[in-house]
């Protein structure tokens, strides 16, 4: 999720991602007696990041479709609707994690079934191909068209080592 929508907030104004980001915190409202000043300052500050966050919170809100806006009815700050969002849609890290061996462990057994088309196994290559990119999993196209070959069926042996013995 970070990267559209995260930009699109930098690009809005870079505080309004800091807000998500947590690297801006409201400082508290305390006097210091020998400075001179610094409760009008600490005042203007805080209430600019309040406000901050607040505007921040109306753009991640105002993006919803109703359905998804039941998900985050109930947080309360900017970077509590960001990470309920991002659990939802990109999953948790252990989500992620076993999305991530479940293609590897797919990559390692492919293999074109039983009465399948070589289109029909072709095509779910390129499902998985599309998983793994997206897991972040990176292979090149030899890889890949490897792992296409050497799970063809019997009958496409020989054409299969023949690509191989290339």
């Amino acid at each position: 999720m970070g990267g559209s929508y995260g930009d699109y907030l930098n690009g809005l104004d870079e505080e309004l991602w800091n807000c998500i980001k947590g690297t801006v915190q409201p400082p508290p409202n305390v006097q210091n007696i020998d400075s001179y000043g610094s409760t009008s300052t600490v005042e203007d500050q805080s209430t600019r990041l309040k406000n901050n966050e607040k505007r921040c919170m109306r753009e991640l809100r105002g993006a919803l479709p109703p359905v998804v806006y039941n998900y985050i009815r109930g947080c309360k700050t900017a970077k509590e609707i960001w990470i309920t969002l991002k659990e939802k849609y990109q999953g948790s890290e252990k989500t992620k994690i076993n999305s991530v061996k479940q293609c590897l462990v797919e990559l390692k057994e492919f293999r074109q079934k039983e009465n399948e088309t070589i289109e029909v196994y072709y095509d779910r290559l390129n499902e998985l191909i599309y998983r793994c990119n997206h897991c972040g999993i990176t292979r090149s196209l030899m890889e890949f068209n490897r792992t296409f070959v050497m799970g063809l069926r019997k009958e496409w042996r020989s054409v299969s080592m023949m690509i191989k013995n290339q």
